[in-house]
Parts: C-alpha cells; sequence; structure tokens
C-alpha cells in the first residue's frame, strides 16, 4: 500500500497525539501527588536535653522535671498528640503529672490520660490558624518521681512513641496528615538501690542473732509472797500481774481529691480521672476506681504505687446516658483503706449525637499554572489534529 506525504504526516500526528495525552496526565498526577504531601520537619524534644552520656541524674525519691518541647520546622503546627512512655518500675507521676502550656495549646481535645508507663494527651492552637506554632515551643510540663535505681550502667529512657502526631496547616499540607519527623527522649540515671520490696509485702527482719522470747500463749499469774514478820506472824505480799502492751494500728491512706478532665457530655463520654493521696504511715499499693456504672477497676501500678504518695490515673467510657456517682479509695501495704469522702465526682452523660467537627479550610495546593498550561496544549493538538484531517 503506497502513503503519500501528507499520509504519513498524519499518521505521525495522531501517534504523537495518542503518546502525548498519556503523558500529560501522568506528568499532572505527579505534581498533584508530590503536592499532596505534607514536608515532615516536627520535631519532639525534652528539656533540659540529656543523651546516654550526659543524663539526668537523680536520686530515689526526688522529682524530675522537663518541659515538653515541639519544634516546628518548616512546618506550621496546630495541633500535636503526645504519647509518652516510661519504665513504671523506675519512674511515676509526680505532683501535676502532665500540665498543660494553655499559652500554646489554649484547648485540650483530650486527656491527659495515665496508665502505668504511658501518658497520652491530644491538644489543639485553636481554629485560628494564626496561632499555629511557628517555633520551638514548650507544650506542656511533666513532673516525674524516681521510685528506683536504675544501675550504673543503664539509664531510664522517657520516650514519644510512634503514635505521637503532629498537623501542620501551611499551605502545601494536608490538614490530616502527620509531620512527625522525628522525637528525642530524656535520659534518667537514678542513684540508688535497683529495686523496691512489692507493695503489698512487708520486708522480712533480717536475723540478727539476738533471741527472740517465744510466746508461749499464757499471761503470768500473780504470786503471793509470805516473808516472816518480826513478830512471827506470816506477813502475804501481793505481786501485781503484767499488763500486756497494746500497739497502735497503722494509719489508715487519705484520698484527697478525685478528679475529671469532663462531667458532662454526650454518650459515649471518655472521662479520664485522676486520684490523688498520701499514707504517713505506710506505702500505697492500689488505687480502686468505682465508675457509678456498675464498673470498677483497680490500678496497682504507675502514678506514685508503690510510694507514699500517689496520682493515679484511669480512663473510664459512659456508653448509657445517666448521673454517674464516681469515687476512689487507696489502699496501703498494711491492708489500710481511705475513705471516699474527699473523693468524689459527679458525672452527666446525655444520649448520644452526632459531633460535628469544623475542619479549617486550606488553600489548593500544587501548581496551578502547570495544570493549566499542560491543558492548553493538549487541547491545541487535538484542534489541530481534527483540522489536519479535514485538509488532507
Amino acid at each position: 500500500m503506497h502513503f503519500s506525504a501528507k499520509k504519513l504526516f498524519l499518521i505521525g500526528f495522531f501517534v504523537l497525539l495518542l503518546v502525548a495525552i498519556p503523558v500529560s496526565v501522568y506528568y499532572i498526577q505527579q505534581q498533584t501527588t508530590g503536592a499532596s504531601h505534607a514536608e515532615k520537619s516536627t520535631n519532639l524534644s525534652f528539656n533540659p536535653d540529656s543523651s546516654a552520656g550526659s543524663p539526668i541524674t537523680k536520686n530515689v525519691g526526688e522529682s524530675i522535671s522537663l518541659d515538653v518541647m515541639v519544634d516546628p520546622g518548616t512546618n506550621l503546627v496546630s495541633f500535636v498528640k503526645l504519647e509518652i512512655n516510661y519504665d513504671p518500675d523506675k519512674l511515676a507521676t509526680d505532683g501535676a503529672g502532665f500540665q498543660v502550656n494553655s499559652q500554646v495549646f489554649p484547648t485540650v481535645l483530650a486527656g491527659p490520660v495515665y496508665t502505668p508507663g504511658k501518658i497520652v494527651v491530644s491538644l489543639s492552637a485553636g481554629i485560628d490558624l494564626t496561632k499555629a506554632i511557628q517555633v520551638k515551643s514548650k507544650a506542656g510540663t511533666l513532673t516525674m518521681k524516681a521510685l528506683a535505681g536504675t544501675g550504673s550502667n543503664t539509664p531510664t529512657l522517657i520516650t514519644f512513641s510512634t503514635n505521637s502526631q503532629a498537623v501542620s496547616v501551611g499551605p502545601n499540607d494536608q490538614s490530616s496528615e502527620n509531620v512527625l519527623a522525628g522525637s528525642s527522649p530524656a535520659t534518667v540515671f537514678v542513684n540508688g538501690p535497683a529495686g523496691q520490696p512489692s507493695p503489698t509485702q512487708e520486708p522480712i527482719p533480717t536475723d540478727t542473732g539476738v533471741p527472740v522470747p517465744t510466746d508461749t500463749g499464757t499471761q503470768p499469774v500473780p504470786t503471793d509472797t509470805i516473808a516472816a514478820s518480826p513478830t512471827g506472824a506470816a506477813t502475804v505480799t501481793d505481786t501485781p500481774a503484767v499488763t500486756p502492751t497494746t500497739t497502735s494500728s497503722p494509719t489508715a491512706p487519705t484520698c484527697s481529691a478525685l478528679s475529671a478532665d469532663v462531667t458532662t457530655g454526650t454518650a459515649p463520654l471518655t472521662v479520664n480521672f485522676t486520684a490523688n493521696g498520701q499514707s504517713a504511715s505506710s506505702t500505697i499499693s492500689k488505687a480502686t476506681f468505682n465508675f457509678g456504672d456498675g464498673q470498677v477497676s483497680d490500678v496497682t501500678t504507675g502514678g506514685g504505687i508503690g510510694t507514699n504518695t500517689v496520682n493515679a490515673g484511669i480512663a473510664h467510657s459512659y456508653t448509657t446516658a445517666g448521673t454517674f456517682q464516681a469515687t476512689a479509695i487507696l489502699t496501703d501495704a498494711a491492708d489500710a483503706v481511705s475513705t471516699a469522702t474527699n473523693c468524689t465526682q459527679t458525672i452527666t452523660v446525655s444520649g448520644s449525637g452526632a459531633v460535628n467537627t469544623a475542619t479549617p479550610t486550606l488553600a489548593p495546593t500544587g501548581s496551578t499554572a502547570t495544570t493549566i498550561g499542560i491543558g492548553v496544549v493538549t487541547l491545541l493538538l487535538i484542534i489541530g489534529g481534527g483540522l489536519l484531517f479535514f485538509v488532507l
């Protein structure tokens, strides 16, 4: 078959057109994909800085104060979720636990939730995008207490887990994309014994070699002593019986307050409770939470459990509507129990309903000029091909 030059030109043009269109579409997709991924440059850290070569050094029983820092890098951070992990055998929350810096994050979306070895809190800078974090800032202050020694060469770490997040409202960032690039732990060395007796077991006395009197189970019986008098008459003298010594019972622990991050809301409602208290004569081995809806839970580790001062926390979800009276009691190592007089909290839950959360509208991302240019070129190729088809 013979093809003229014009026909060959026309065939070549259409082949070029068939190649140009998918290439243009692929290029646009690559531009959009590249623009849709935010640059991850936000980092989390603790202040003061520490490392294995330069750890924070404390003694058993001392407090550790750490500022949680957010460095946005090139991002504009409006939300962070902090999940802080630690060894509950070595450390416990102390005092206020995690205290939010409300000047940087005025809105607490969730938490702080305290569980053994973990603290979770979600913070927001608010709907005003001009308040987004643009420079390294303090999100809050974490206060811990050293419970036991860490050993000469094994410091303990306070870390941010991989569940921690940061969200940026920068012009090239997506509203739900995690822009957290990394984090730095706090390295803590604790001077002191590497372990403590179990909170539920008193230490066993060491044998000093001194004989211990054996209790026969009988009390001394008064005896009468007969002595001769000068006149020859016998005189009877009574020897008083020994009165047993009574040992006073230990003082029961005191639960001073039960706090909740929210007291009203719509079911399902998650409430984060914190019980504060102390014992003057023993260590506290357990905090028992009665949520008022038939559910009861014990906290036996973390939050100062095993010491004489506790700040024990737990989260509970109310799934039905109603008014519930939550209480907390503390139990010490001698099984003495506190009263719930000062540790009560009323929770009011309404019926379920939808929650409408406003999401900031972000400017479109990607190169608009590039996309329009590719579209114009493709359109001209199609029109030109059609004209040549009719001319030839």
